[in-house]
């Protein structure tokens, strides 16, 4: 009977340990099933900085299903990799569908603009830019709780 209880706790163990690993900065990794292709208009791009000074890149895209809150990543590896977008802008955002504090958004794997693709993530889900973190939310930064109402 002992022994069943040890092997019970060692599969236990084996189980939990990477379930209570994972945190909301260091999410399971997309399997690529879940990708979704979003096409749309940029509504508005929105920075938030974090103590440190790096700024992570969000923006609102409008979609024929309605506003959606896209995170991106750090805007030195965007600007980096010479891309730019604004508001206006037709993109099309390949990406995983996440929610954090109630609040829906896309994490970006990739963002087409025009013939232009800039990749943001491996087809692992590991971010593209240095150091490979996801943030708080995704745009590879850790600032502060989005406002409530930032995204749908």
């Amino acid at each position: 009977m002992m022994n069943h209880a040890a092997i019970a706790v060692v599969v236990f163990s084996l189980y939990a340990a990477p379930l209570a690993a994972q945190s909301w900065t260091e999410p399971a990794r997309p399997d690529g099933s879940a990708e979704t292709h979003t096409l749309g208009t940029i509504k508005t791009v929105v920075t938030f900085q974090d103590p440190a000074g790096m700024v992570g890149v969000h923006i609102d895209l409008q979609t024929a299903d309605g506003l959606v809150s896209v995170h991106l990543a750090p805007a030195m590896f965007i600007g980096a990799q010479n891309f730019s977008f604004f508001a206006d802008d037709q993109v099309e955002i390949v990406g995983t569908r996440r929610t954090y504090e109630g609040n829906a958004a896309i994490w970006a794997t990739a963002i087409r603009k025009g013939s232009t693709l800039l990749a943001l993530r491996s087809a692992d889900g590991t971010p593209k830019w240095t150091p490979a973190i996801d943030g708080a939310d995704g745009c590879g930064v850790n600032h502060a709780s989005l406002p409530t109402g930032t995204e749908r």
